[in-house]
């Protein structure tokens, strides 16, 4: 299992992911990994082998059910919610693949231990330039970056972690959502527990192949704003009782796709942080639709408009 992601939705839990063909060490990100090797392992992320005319059994605790995977290794299956710790580890999935007559039990690459129903407030955070700093907004520095920077030397936007364990420990369950595509999952996976970011799921976008970089075509607005708009009115959807913080950056798209939530989604929004990597000013404050909206750049900003909030203001 290359990438999973999980969501509580009505006593139940919606537990996704991506199932490859390929040696298990692709998935492992070091610290010890040479360039030529982390640029190995990634050429393996993007020529991944998917397994076709396949079915996956699924047990969880006393459950079992049969789920399809897609053409490109994805699967979605409901399971039950029957306490607010949710073990990856307790999740058993054997591949059996038509035709051939075989299976294969799928090894669990990530071992974490999540909570899932019992929280004040959700925190629904952007990836790129808000926890990790890449100063990338077209393709070929990004491609540059991924390639040529292993990830336990990807630097990380000062403080964010602190900001976020904060509001974890007020609380506060965290959702990432990112534009960035399934197959690094394993980078990001290792990003966030080297700079100890709290535990909470990751959504991405479905794995892509090498050759679409290939022969990409240009990108639109709504192929940039699509996946986020998707994956957070889900979020909502699913958790109608609970209010968020949306946190971004005002480098492309996050502001566009964050106004079209508050409008969609009215009283659900507590506030907006984004961080303003353009003006590099103190502290800027907007309101969107009646959401008060803060721009920062400096961590001690934002900690001084946190602190005074924390037990009362967020829930």
């Amino acid at each position: 299992m290359s990438y999973f992601n999980y969501l509580s939705v009505g006593g139940q839990i919606r537990f996704a992911g991506t199932i490859l063909r390929a040696p298990a060490d692709m998935l492992y990100v070091g610290n010890e990994n040479t360039v030529f090797q982390h640029i190995k392992n990634l050429y393996k992320l993007y020529m991944p082998h998917f397994f076709k005319n396949a079915v996956l059994e699924v047990k969880y605790k006393g459950f079992f059910t049969l789920v399809n995977i897609d053409y490109k290794g994805n699967f979605v299956v409901m399971l039950p919610e029957d306490s607010e710790e949710f073990l990856i580890d307790d999740v058993r999935m054997r591949l059996v693949v038509k035709n051939f007559g075989y299976s294969v039990y799928v090894p669990n690459m990530y071992h974490q231990r999540l909570y899932i129903s019992d929280y004040k407030y959700g925190l629904i955070s952007d990836i790129d330039d808000t926890i990790i700093h890449t100063g990338a907004t077209t393709i070929l520095p990004r491609l540059k970056q991924i390639i040529f920077t292993r990830p336990y030397q990807r630097r990380c936007i000062e403080s964010m972690p602190e900001i976020f364990r904060l509001l974890s420990s007020d609380g506060a369950k965290i959702f990432y959502v990112s534009n960035s595509e399934a197959n690094l999952f394993p980078v990001i996976m290792t990003f966030l527990r080297r700079h100890d970011f709290p535990q909470g799921a990751c959504f991405l976008r479905k794995n892509k192949l090498l050759s679409h970089f290939l022969h990409r075509k240009k990108k639109t607005k709504r192929s940039q704003t699509s996946h986020k708009m998707r994956v957070i009115s889900l979020i909502l959807r699913t958790q109608p009782d609970k209010k968020f913080i949306l946190v971004g950056d005002n480098g492309q798209w996050d502001p566009v796709i964050y106004k079209k939530i508050i409008k969609n989604f009215p009283g659900r929004i507590r506030y907006v942080f984004l961080r303003d990597i353009h003006d590099k000013i103190s502290l800027k404050r907007k309101a969107w639709g009646g959401v008060p909206v803060i721009f920062f750049s400096s961590i001690n900003d934002i900690k001084s408009f946190i602190a005074p909030r924390l037990n009362s203001d967020f829930n």
